[in-house]
């Protein structure tokens, strides 16, 4: 039987997931030390992005698999918005608990930041699909997009590079999603709106 043909959208679905944000955003703040003020060894390089890795994505993921091995879910790509419901409280209590384990360190606040922006869109996600089926790579995306901009402002540098290129990554999972045909477009654009504005709402009251 020949190997199954992978789709430039389905690609793109996968490598720009959004429990991969939280990695991502990480990797990135942890390569532009110019962005905190305070300087961080590299030891504490490591351990920081290793229990991102851990708590934002592979306890995440390993509740998937385990929902998957005893059927409590068809698939792990989640299409049905009922099958959701326990892989967004996995990964919500995972995340919670991640910034429960931060609290008291000396972790720079623009990390931080990160983790609580990510959390809050994951829990907005949560209570929105128990009526309605949101993209959620879009929310993720899009709550990414105004959080790169909200510590563009918090700090007083405009980051061009970095909101460029997650404002064209953004775009990329928008389109992947329609080319899957997982979402309709409305799904796609409630996601950007929610994840953008649940953000900007918050950086108001932080």
């Amino acid at each position: 039987m020949p190997a199954k043909k992978i789709e430039l959208s389905q690609f793109l679905s996968y490598i720009l997931h959004p429990l991969l944000i939280p990695t991502l955003a990480t990797s990135v703040l942890l390569m532009r030390p110019d962005l905190y003020t305070i300087i961080i060894p590299g030891v504490l390089k490591v351990w920081y992005l290793s229990v991102v890795i851990i708590f934002t994505l592979v306890i995440p993921v390993a509740g998937v698999l385990i929902l998957l091995k005893f059927k409590a879910i068809q698939s792990v790509e989640l299409k049905q918005r009922g099958e959701r419901t326990f892989p967004l409280l996995i990964a919500c209590s995972s995340f919670v608990a991640l910034l429960y384990l931060l609290t008291g360190t000396n972790i720079p606040a623009v990390f931080l930041y990160v983790i609580y922006s990510a959390s809050f869109a994951l829990l907005a996600g949560l209570f929105i699909n128990m009526a309605y089926k949101i993209s959620l790579h879009t929310l993720g995306w899009g709550a990414l997009v105004a959080t790169i901009i909200g510590i563009a402002l918090r700090i007083g540098n405009p980051l061009p590079g970095l909101i460029i290129i997650s404002v064209i990554l953004s775009g990329m999972v928008g389109y992947a999603r329609l080319k899957q045909n997982t979402h309709n477009e409305a799904e796609v654009y409630a996601g950007y709106i929610v994840g953008a504005g649940i953000i900007t709402f918050i950086s108001y009251l932080l």
